[in-house]
């Protein structure tokens, strides 16, 4: 079965006007992207909705054959103040890697954009790139461990030991 039959499968189609959902998840939970072998990663948006949700901003890894979540970060583990920093999106690198960035709103600093490197497997944090140029938001993954990023009017591409020289 190829990758988006398992993802229909996976996500299914409630009956009614319900639409699909991902076994698992929560009404606010986006795929994300493919992860290797037969994973797939979403990202679970609840900010501004629920200010108590201290589940908010998750990345989580599911298993394509068994529906069944194998890794799951609550960001806020990574965020200068859990309360205003959001998570704009999780992407897939490469089979080992994927970046998670957003602005960070640092007391009484301008808001920054971050970038963190996840374990592909673990969703556990292996740092932040150190870029030698400014980074926008916008981040578009190229599948093959390297990304995209915008400056103004420049693009950068983006891999793990150039953001780290």
């Amino acid at each position: 079965m190829d990758r988006l039959a398992q993802l229909v499968d996976l996500v299914g189609r409630a009956p009614g006007a319900h639409g699909l959902r991902i076994l698992g998840g929560t009404w606010m939970r986006a795929v994300a992207g493919f992860l290797p072998g037969s994973g797939v990663l979403t990202q679970r948006y609840a900010e501004h909705l629920f200010p108590d949700d201290d589940r908010r901003d998750e990345p989580a890894a599911y298993d394509l054959g068994s529906g069944q979540q194998a890794a799951l970060l609550d960001l806020a583990e990574l965020s200068v103040d859990p309360e205003n920093d959001e998570f704009l999106s999780a992407e897939v690198l490469d089979g080992r890697r994927v970046l998670v960035q957003g602005p960070v709103h640092p007391a009484g600093g301008a808001p920054q954009t971050r970038h963190w490197l996840l374990d592909a497997d673990t969703l556990r944090p292996l740092g932040r790139p150190g870029y030698p140029a400014p980074v926008g938001e916008d981040v578009t993954s190229l599948g093959d461990g390297t990304w995209l990023t915008h400056d103004g009017d420049r693009v950068h591409r983006w891999s793990v030991s150039r953001a780290s020289s």
